[in-house]
């Protein structure tokens, strides 16, 4: 979801209790910037990192497939199932 989306959902208004450094070091990054405000700061900051949990998690999802039985199994079977109409469809193409 981009930024730009976001602005045009609902919002929540929540408090966050961060670190006097982390705080400091936001409102550095967003004067040295010329950011908008503190709050787009932390709303792309969370959607950022929230792309890259779930990055992770679907590369996780990937990595254990490389090892599941079952899925290198049917990964086998499917071309074997579909070679018929594959090459049926080939010919009808080639018709044309």
């Amino acid at each position: 979801m981009s930024h730009q989306s976001i602005s045009h959902e609902k919002r929540i208004r929540t408090t966050v209790d961060i670190p006097r450094d982390l705080w400091e070091r936001v409102r550095r990054a967003i004067n040295n910037r010329e950011l908008k405000s503190q709050n787009a700061f932390i709303v792309q900051a969370l959607e950022r990192y929230l792309e890259q949990l779930e990055e992770a998690w679907i590369d996780g999802e990937f990595a254990r497939m490389k090892n599941d039985e079952e899925y290198k199994v049917l990964n086998l079977q499917m071309p074997e199932e579909f070679a018929h109409s594959d090459w049926e469809a080939f010919k009808s193409n080639e018709k044309k």
